[in-house]
C-alpha cells in the first residue's frame, strides 16, 4: 500500500455566498451536516406510506438497470426535493445529461433547497469547468475531493507529476441524496454514456433506496464533505480564462437546451412518468435489511493508517468467502490477483457456482486493464469458474431506436449475486485501484427479489447473442463461444472483433508490472 501525503494548502481564504460559505483555512473549511429528514413534503409523505408495515430496520430498493430510468429517478428526486440535495460523483460532465441535471440543481436552489455537490478533481473539475459556476449560487456549495493545485498550463502539469502518489487516489463514489429520505447509488457517473445517449453506451446498474440505509449514506456523505481534503471549489479556479459566472452558466444551459430540446434524451425524459409513479406509490420497492459499504475518506490521504477491515473490498471478500450456492459477478474491470483466484478456487471446491461477466478486448475502454485481466482468464477457467466477455453490440436490439447500428457497448456495472438471498450494487471494480487506491461505495441488500432480478439480468447479459463464453481448448488456448448475426453457434479462437494491433498491444501490456496501479 502506497503512503499518500496529506493535502497541504497554505494561507487563508475568505469565501462569498450564503450562510454555508464561511472562512476556509489550511485545517479545513466550515463544516455542515445533513438536514433532518423531511416529513411534510409530498415525496417524504409517499415514502412514509410506502414503508408502512415494514420492519424499522428494513430499507426499500428499486433496481434501475435501464439508463433512462436511472436518469429519470435522479431528476425526480431533484425536482421533488424541498430542503436539501447532497451529491457525490467521480464524473459530472458538461453534456446533455450533465446540463439537464445542472439546470435542475439550479431550479432547486431557486426554490430554497440547500445543494451540496462534491466532485472528484481529475474526474470532474478539470474536465468540466462549468461545474464551478454552480458555486456562485447562494444556496449551492461545490467542493472538490483531493484537488491538485488549481492552476492551468505547465505549472499544473508539473504539480501532477510531482504529486503522483496523492493524485493516484481518486473518489470513485456515486451518490445522490434528496431531503434525507431517498437516495440513488450504483455504478453510474453523470455523463451521457451512462444513460445510453452516446456513441459508446455503458451497461450499468443503479439502485433507488429509501429507509434507514439513507441515514447511513447521509453520514458517509458528511464524512467526505467535512474532511480537510474536500476543498471549496472557489479556492481552486483553474485560471482567470476558465472563470464562469452564474449568468454565464445560465446562458450556457439555455443555449444548449434550445439546441438539444428535440434530442431523444430530452424527449424521453419529458415523456417519462417515473416522477408521477413515484409520488403515486406505484414504484414497487423490495424491502430487506441492508448495509452500506463505503471507504472512509482518509483512504485517500493516509491509507497506511486505515485498517483494511474498513475497506468495502475487504468486507465484500469476507462475505463472498462464506457463500454456499452461487456467486455471479458483473464487473467492468476484473483483475482478481492471486488471492482472488485462490478465493474462487476454494468456492468451486466447495461446490459453489462461480460465474463472471466482464469486458472483452473489443468492449473494454482501457487496454491496460484488459492486458492485466487477460493473465487471469485461464487460471479462472481451470479453477472451474465460468467466464463471459461482453460483445460490443450487446443489448443493441433492446435499446431505443436511435441507438441501433450506432453505439457500441461497454460493461460498467458492478453487481454481485450472493447465493439466493443477498446482492451487492455499487461502484467497486475488481481491481487494485478500487481495492486499495480509490474510495468506493455500495449497498449490500438482503432480499430474494433483488437477488432474482440481478440473476435474471446476468442471464440476459450472458446470453449467446450478448456475450462470448470462454473455455480452454485441448491445446491450452482460449476459445470464445457465441452466436453470430444469423443465430448460429460460432467459436472464435482469438479475441473476437479485435485487430492484430490490439492483440499485440494487449499482449505487451499484460507483462507490464503495473497491476497494483490499475
Amino acid at each position: 500500500m502506497v503512503p499518500v501525503p496529506g493535502l497541504i494548502l497554505t494561507g487563508s481564504f475568505s469565501m462569498q455566498g450564503g450562510d454555508e460559505k464561511q472562512h476556509y483555512n489550511p485545517d479545513g473549511c466550515a463544516k455542515s451536516y445533513t438536514k433532518p429528514p423531511v416529513s411534510s413534503a409530498a415525496l417524504a409523505k409517499q415514502i412514509k406510506t410506502t414503508g408502512l408495515n415494514q420492519p424499522d430496520d428494513h430499507s426499500g430498493f428499486y433496481l434501475a438497470h435501464e439508463g433512462l430510468t436511472a436518469l429519470a429517478a435522479r431528476i425526480a428526486l431533484i425536482e421533488e426535493s424541498e430542503v436539501s440535495l447532497d451529491l457525490q460523483y467521480y464524473i459530472f460532465s458538461d453534456d446533455i445529461s450533465g446540463r439537464m441535471l445542472m439546470a435542475k440543481l439550479l431550479d432547486a436552489a431557486e426554490r430554497g433547497v440547500r445543494v451540496r455537490l462534491l466532485v472528484d478533481d481529475l474526474g470532474t473539475r478539470i474536465a468540466n469547468p462549468w461545474i464551478g459556476s454552480l458555486d456562485n449560487h447562494e444556496n449551492i456549495e461545490v467542493r472538490v475531493f483531493n484537488p491538485v493545485e488549481g492552476k492551468s498550463g505547465l505549472r499544473h502539469r508539473l504539480k501532477q507529476v510531482f504529486n503522483l502518489g496523492r493524485i493516484n487516489h481518486r473518489m470513485h463514489n456515486k451518490l445522490l441524496l434528496a431531503d434525507s429520505v431517498a437516495m440513488v447509488t450504483g455504478g453510474r457517473n453523470i455523463s451521457d454514456g451512462y444513460f445510453v445517449s452516446a456513441d459508446c453506451a455503458f451497461l450499468d446498474v443503479d439502485v433507488l433506496a429509501i429507509g434507514p440505509i439513507v441515514t447511513a449514506a447521509s453520514e458517509t456523505f458528511d464524512d467526505y464533505w467535512n474532511h480537510p481534503i474536500s476543498v471549496p471549489i472557489a479556492e481552486l479556479a483553474l485560471g482567470t480564462d476558465d472563470y464562469r459566472s452564474l449568468m454565464d452558466l445560465n446562458q450556457h444551459l439555455v443555449e444548449h437546451k434550445s439546441r438539444e430540446a428535440s434530442s431523444e434524451l430530452h424527449k424521453s425524459v419529458r415523456e417519462s412518468d417515473f416522477r408521477e409513479q413515484l409520488l403515486a406509490g406505484r414504484i414497487n420497492f423490495d424491502w430487506g435489511a441492508a448495509t452500506l459499504f463505503a471507504d472512509p475518506p482518509q483512504k485517500a490521504t493516509s491509507p497506511e493508517e486505515t485498517p483494511i477491515e474498513d475497506y468495502p473490498g475487504y468486507q465484500l471478500a469476507q462475505i463472498i468467502s462464506g457463500l454456499r450456492l452461487r456467486l455471479e459477478i458483473t464487473n467492468a474491470y476484473l483483475i482478481p490477483g492471486e488471492p482472488g483466484i485462490k478465493l474462487f478456487n476454494r468456492l468451486v471446491d466447495r461446490g459453489v457456482s462461480v460465474r463472471i461477466l466482464t469486458n472483452g478486448m473489443s468492449s473494454t475502454d482501457t487496454a491496460m486493464v484488459h492486458g492485466a485481466y487477460s493473465r487471469y482468464r485461464k487460471p479462472l477457467l481451470r479453477a472451474g469458474g465460468e467466464l463471459w466477455e461482453l460483445k460490443p453490440s450487446a443489448e443493441r436490439e433492446g435499446r431505443l431506436p436511435w441507438f441501433n447500428n450506432k453505439s457500441q457497448s461497454t460493461l460498467h456495472a458492478k453487481t454481485f449475486v450472493l447465493d439466493q438471498n443477498r446482492s451487492f450494487v455499487g461502484s467497486i471494480n475488481l481491481d487494485s485501484r478500487s481495492m486499495t487506491l480509490n474510495t468506493e461505495i455500495g449497498v449490500l441488500i438482503d432480499n430474494r427479489d433483488i437477488n432474482g432480478q440481478l440473476h435474471k439480468l446476468f442471464e440476459d447479459w450472458t446470453a449467446p447473442d450478448s456475450a462470448w463464453k470462454l473455455s480452454v481448448g485441448d491445446s491450452g488456448s482460449i476459445h470464445w463461444h457465441g452466436m453470430d448475426e444469423h443465430g448460429s453457434e460460432t467459436i472464435k479462437r482469438r479475441d473476437p472483433n479485435s485487430t492484430l494491433w490490439q492483440r499485440f498491444l494487449c499482449g505487451i501490456l499484460a507483462h507490464l508490472p503495473v497491476e497494483s496501479q490499475i
